[in-house]
Parts: C-alpha cells; sequence; structure tokens
C-alpha cells in the first residue's frame, strides 16, 4: 500500500512539472540566399514535434506567403527546424530556448535546386551569380604543396586523330610549333569577400575556407602535385606559411557563406573538407 502511495505521489509530481514547463514563440521567414527575398509557401516544421505549418489546424497560413511563419506554446528545449518548397534544396537549423528566453526569431534559407555548383557573388538581387573558374582546367592535384597551377597548356591538333604513320609525322611536324593557352589572369578583387559556395556532395563535416599567396616555383620542389607536363619547369604554387583562414557559415544543405579579408596581391583560394581540396580560385586582390 505504501509503495502503491509512493508511486502515485511521483506520478502527480511529474504532472506538475509538465504543466508547468515553460513554454515561448519560435517565429521567423525563410529567405533565398542568394537574393535575399522571401521563400513563398514553404513549409516550415520543428522535428519530433506537433510543430509544423502542415498541421490543417496550423493558423497563419496567410503569413505563408510572404515566407513567415508562426509556431506558439513551444516548451523550452532543443529542436531542429528545417524549411522545405518544392524544387528547392532543404533550409535546417539547430535552435536552443531556455526559460530566460523562451521566444526566439529564427531565419532559415533554402534555394533552388537548379543552382550548380560553384562559387557565387552574393548580394546578387536578381539571382546567383556564378565565378566562372577558368582555372579549374590548369590545376593540378596535390598534397602537402595545397595547390598548383600549370602556366600552359598545349593546344590539341587534328594531327593527333590521324592513325598510323603519317599521323606520327605530321604530330612530330605539329609539335615544333606546338600552340599553348596561358593560364588566365586572376580575378580582381576587392580585399573583403563575400560569396557564397555550394557543394557539389553533401558531406557532414566542416567546409573550410582558406586564401594563400600565390608564388611561382620549380614543379621540381612540388613532386607531390600530379598533373604537370613532363617538360614543364615552373608553375603556379601557394605560400603554405602565409595563409589566411576565412570565415564558413552553414546557410542550408550544400550551401556555404564565405567572408573575411583578402590579403593583397595574387591569391589562391582553397576550399576543402577533411582535408580533400574540393575547389580553388585565382584571385588578385587590390
Amino acid at each position: 500500500m505504501k509503495k502503491q502511495l509512493f508511486i502515485g505521489a511521483a506520478a502527480l509530481v511529474a504532472m506538475a512539472m509538465t504543466g508547468c514547463q515553460k513554454t515561448g514563440t519560435i517565429e521567423g521567414v525563410v529567405l533565398d540566399p542568394f537574393t535575399g527575398k522571401a521563400v513563398e509557401m514553404p513549409t516550415v516544421w520543428m522535428d519530433s514535434t506537433i510543430f509544423g505549418t502542415q498541421n490543417p489546424k496550423y493558423p497563419y497560413k496567410a503569413d505563408l506567403q510572404q515566407g513567415k511563419f508562426k509556431f506558439e506554446k513551444v516548451p523550452v528545449g532543443n529542436y531542429l527546424i528545417k524549411a522545405r518548397r518544392s524544387k528547392y534544396i532543404l533550409g535546417q537549423q539547430n535552435i536552443t530556448t531556455d526559460e530566460k528566453n523562451p521566444n526566439l526569431s529564427v531565419t532559415l534559407y533554402e534555394y533552388s535546386d537548379q543552382i550548380k555548383p560553384g562559387l557565387y557573388k552574393s548580394g546578387t538581387t536578381e539571382g546567383p551569380e556564378k565565378i566562372d573558374n577558368q582555372w579549374v582546367v590548369y590545376s593540378t592535384s596535390c598534397k602537402e604543396s595545397v595547390a598548383g597551377y600549370r602556366l600552359t597548356m598545349p593546344i590539341a591538333t587534328d594531327a593527333a586523330k590521324v592513325p598510323g604513320k603519317k599521323a606520327d609525322k605530321k604530330k612530330k611536324k605539329a609539335d615544333k610549333g606546338a600552340k599553348v593557352s596561358n593560364l588566365p589572369a586572376p580575378l580582381a578583387m576587392g580585399a573583403a569577400i563575400n560569396v557564397f559556395y555550394v557543394n557539389a556532395s553533401s558531406v557532414t563535416s566542416p567546409l573550410v575556407a582558406t586564401t594563400y599567396p600565390a608564388v611561382e616555383g620549380k614543379v621540381a620542389d612540388h613532386s607531390d602535385c600530379q598533373g604537370f607536363g613532363a617538360d614543364e619547369k615552373t608553375g603556379l604554387f601557394v605560400n603554405k606559411d602565409k595563409g589566411t583562414a576565412l570565415n564558413v557559415e552553414y546557410k542550408a544543405e550544400n550551401l556555404f557563406q564565405v567572408t573575411g579579408n583578402l590579403p593583397a596581391g595574387k591569391q589562391i583560394l582553397q576550399l576543402s573538407q577533411d582535408g580533400k581540396t574540393l575547389q580553388t580560385y585565382y584571385f588578385q586582390v587590390k
């Protein structure tokens, strides 16, 4: 009998604590990070809870036209809040409320699933503006050296397509006056960088952005770089001793915002995950 009374008292205490748990309001807006404009009619929900705009009883459906959402009487705690819309990439964010701060304003980001991987300018209200990576075909695969570019590349000739001995003679003749293309000039940039990077695949580890001074050097001193021609003596490499770490912020699935200040001069921006280079870009910083 005493045991039953004890269990009953404990249950009453638990019920009282649940009833007295502090609640608050979680509200916010869903934006397109590339334009800063609201995403109309998004679906927003908090994982493993009853809170979601898809709920038939959700009272603020009209505000979704401006990308706005609001959840009331949300118990304080830790949550994962997500936003989704057809033909858009998922946006999500971990949030925390407590008894001192039970209310929270949240900005979620999601973007068109038609946007291809690469580096983009920010603050373009008309839509994504991609930074053309015209240096990628000149890049080599490096380990300890971080990054390397070929200064020139041979231009393929039709002679190589002709089979047999005649093709060999033509190729030798073409090689004497072989044409080459030069590494494109670096892109002129201001010191302050503010760009978006769209990753090609979903990786849970953080993106790392580092910029290094670009310096010419001997290919022989960078044997860990694979991709240089047998006759190439010099290439463009990074000065590893003067790397500058940039700020990286997660915005949405596979999307990161890179900000910071670039040192003056020629710079090579390296974007990497898990110690592996994803892309490099060549800049001339004013």
